[in-house]
């Protein structure tokens, strides 16, 4: 993530600087003010271009970027990022009373106009009100209690104030720009951004991979933990380690399970869900045989497919990849990586899937079990994960962002890369 947002960063660079470059002999305060200003919003827009092509889960970037949790999580850091430049973008803007008071002002060249001069007024009034919805959106987006229903609807609110942003950014660009670099990338993302939007809008993310279907069967485990089997049609295909979105209310919309079962070509796939939420605390009872559900996936890249040394590690529900993995192994064994799963859980009343791991592992000799109860050991740490491992070895990781941390933290401690962690960044907003 962090070398897409560094790109970003040297290409906006790049292309206003080789725009400006010899274009200003004067830079003074003034001339610095308005490049920033400049600068600050295109960034801002190059930045929400990006967030827009990433709205739309294009699958040829999902093997690039590790799968859809990591591009997601790239959209919500670009997000954050395109807000509080578009927020400096206005104080930029806002600052010329105070620095008239420190500093005397030159008379103004003339502005090049050109045949968009007539929208100019409409434009900077919708750059400013789409700052103040920005700045709103990003607070509910942050405040996890702000209801999932409500916020996914203002969300998708947000493509037509893209398509608003972009008015403002082609009315109000310097009309030098468009023969230089700098606006030959603006139009480009305008163009790309603007479709992607569209696309948002008319319901088009993900259309060609959704499936019909209804509830097979549903099982209540002890914890919370509901397993629902659905019955899609038979070219529903996915591999281990992948999730979906399902979708059971069209007024709470679509929300990611992991896949817990392997793809026997059937049309059959399995979830588990936790009660961690109100949504996923109502489907605990209301979920019943026979439901319309409607599964949009397969999505992820939690490939576990490579030799050498393998630590799995599943806290509670995050197991749930793991058993679609073992499960997928067991008519051919030979082909699993030398591996040890932990399954972390609070107790024994809260190891819902120990059985069936107990029954899965025992096929596979390659993978050895060890059920870890945090309330007799400990939370599992990273040198009791790599006792029996090198410093290359690969961990594997499903579970709590803090659990994870703790581990990564450990591995640096070992001696291990942290390249070599590898997790799921389950949070979708």
């Amino acid at each position: 993530m962090k070398k897409i947002m560094y790109g970003v960063a040297v290409l906006v660079l790049a292309t206003w600087g080789l725009t400006v470059y010899g274009h200003n002999p004067a830079m003074d305060v003034w001339w610095w003010r308005k490049q920033l200003i400049y600068l600050t919003g295109f960034g801002s827009f190059i930045l929400m271009s990006l967030i827009m092509v990433l709205a739309v889960r294009p699958r040829w970037l999902e093997k690039p970027l590790g799968g859809l949790d990591k591009m997601y999580r790239l959209h919500k850091w670009a997000g954050i990022w395109a807000i509080s430049l578009g927020v400096s973008h206005y104080l930029l803007k806002l600052s010329k009373s105070l620095l008239k008071v420190f500093f005397e002002r030159e008379a103004k060249l003339p502005r090049v106009e050109n045949f968009l001069e007539v929208f100019r007024d409409a434009a900077k009034d919708i750059g400013e009100w789409s700052v103040w919805i920005l700045g709103i959106m990003l607070i509910i987006t942050l405040w996890q209690r702000f209801p999932y229903h409500l916020w996914r609807y203002a969300h998708k609110a947000l493509a037509v104030i893209y398509v608003l942003i972009a008015f403002h950014g082609v009315v109000l660009a310097p009309a030098g720009w468009w023969t230089e670099p700098a606006g030959l990338l603006l139009a480009v993302a305008t163009v790309v951004g603007v479709y992607c939007a569209f696309i948002a809008l008319s319901g088009g993310i993900g259309r060609t991979r959704r499936y019909q279907g209804q509830v097979l069967s549903v099982k209540q485990h002890t914890g919370g933990v509901l397993e629902v089997t659905c019955q899609l049609p038979k070219q529903w295909s996915h591999k281990p380690g992948q999730f979906a979105f399902l979708t059971f209310d069209r007024f709470e919309g679509a929300h990611p399970f992991t896949v817990s079962s392997a793809d026997h070509g059937d049309g059959q796939v399995s979830f588990a869900i936790k009660a961690l939420g109100d949504y996923t605390t109502r489907l605990q009872t209301e979920l019943e045989v026979g439901r319309a559900v409607r599964v949009e996936g397969p999505y992820g890249c939690f490939d576990m497919r490579e030799s050498g040394e393998q630590v799995w590690i599943g806290a509670g529900i995050g197991v749930t990849p793991f058993i679609a993995w073992l499960e997928s192994l067991q008519a051919h064994p030979e082909r699993a990586p030398k591996a040890t799963l932990y399954y972390c859980v609070k107790n024994a009343e809260e190891a819902v899937f120990a059985e069936q791991l107990q029954r899965l592992a025992a096929a596979v000799p390659n993978v050895t079990l060890n059920v870890h109860y945090s309330d007799e050991h400990g939370h599992l740490c990273a040198e009791q994960a790599l006792q029996q491992q090198s410093t290359a070895a690969h961990v594997w990781f499903c579970g709590p962002q803090g659990f994870a941390d703790a581990l990564q933290k450990g591995m640096q401690a070992q001696g291990c890369s942290t390249r070599h962690f590898h997790k799921e960044y389950f949070q979708m907003r």
